[in-house]
C-alpha cells in the first residue's frame, strides 16, 4: 500500500458488476435509491441529498487522507449504480484492512450483487494487496449481516461490547469476524462453487 493507492485507486470488476472509486458525482444517483431501512443499523442515518452530500464527502475525504477506499457499485448490464462498500483502516504496517460500510438498493439486497463486491473486494485484498487479515463487524442486531458474512466463510471472532455509540445516540455491540490469508483459498473456492464464472474478475 502506498500513496498511488490512493491517488489512483483501483476498480475492480467481474462480468456482472462494477466498483468504481467513490466520487461526489456520485451523490444523487446514491441518494435515488436511498430508503430509510438502510440505515436502521448503519452508523449514521441519510435522509436528505444534503445528508448523502456530506456521507459522499467524508467517504472521498477519508480516502484523501489516505484511510480507506470507497467504491460505488455499478450493474454492468443497466450501468445502474446500485449501491456502496469500502475498505477501510488500511494499515501497511500490520497488512490489514476492515471491509464495511456496505448497503445496496433494496431492489438488489440479498441478490449476486452483495457476493460479487465481497469476491472482488477480498481478492483484491488478499491477492494485490497481499493482506494477511481483513476484518468485518457487524451490529449485534443485524442478524441478517451477521448470516450474510457466516456464508462467506468469516469466522466469528467474538462481541466487542460498548463498540460505538451511534449518531441516534444508541449504545452498540459489534459482532466482529475475519478472514486471515490462510483461510482465502478456501474462502473463495466457496465463493467459486456459489457463484461460477462470475466470481473472477474479467
Amino acid at each position: 500500500m502506498d500513496e498511488g493507492l490512493f491517488q489512483q485507486p483501483p476498480t475492480l470488476e467481474n462480468g456482472r458488476i462494477q466498483l468504481i472509486p467513490m466520487e461526489l458525482e456520485h451523490v444523487q444517483p446514491l441518494f435515488a435509491i436511498n430508503h430509510p431501512s438502510i440505515w436502521k443499523f448503519m452508523l449514521t442515518e441519510v435522509k436528505t441529498e444534503t445528508d448523502m452530500y456530506n456521507w459522499v464527502a467524508r467517504a472521498v475525504q477519508l480516502r484523501q487522507q489516505q484511510k480507506a477506499l470507497p467504491f460505488v457499485v455499478i450493474l454492468k448490464e443497466t450501468n445502474q449504480i446500485v449501491g456502496t462498500t469500502r475498505l477501510y483502516e488500511l494499515n501497511k504496517e500490520q497488512r490489514s484492512c476492515e471491509l464495511g460500510s456496505t448497503w445496496y438498493d433494496r431492489h438488489f439486497q440479498r441478490t449476486y450483487v452483495n457476493s460479487d463486491c465481497k469476491y472482488l473486494l477480498l481478492q483484491y485484498c488478499f491477492e494485490e494487496l497481499k493482506l494477511i487479515r481483513v476484518q468485518l463487524k457487524t451490529d449485534e442486531r443485524n442478524l441478517r449481516s451477521q448470516q450474510a458474512i457466516e456464508r462467506i466463510g468469516a469466522v466469528k471472532e467474538g462481541l466487542l461490547r460498548n463498540e460505538r455509540i451511534l449518531d441516534n445516540g444508541y449504545i452498540r455491540n459489534a459482532v466482529l469476524y475475519s478472514i486471515i490469508n490462510d483461510e482465502w483459498p478456501s474462502v473463495k473456492q466457496r465463493f467459486f462453487e456459489r457463484n461460477g464464472k462470475y466470481a473472477q474478475k474479467q
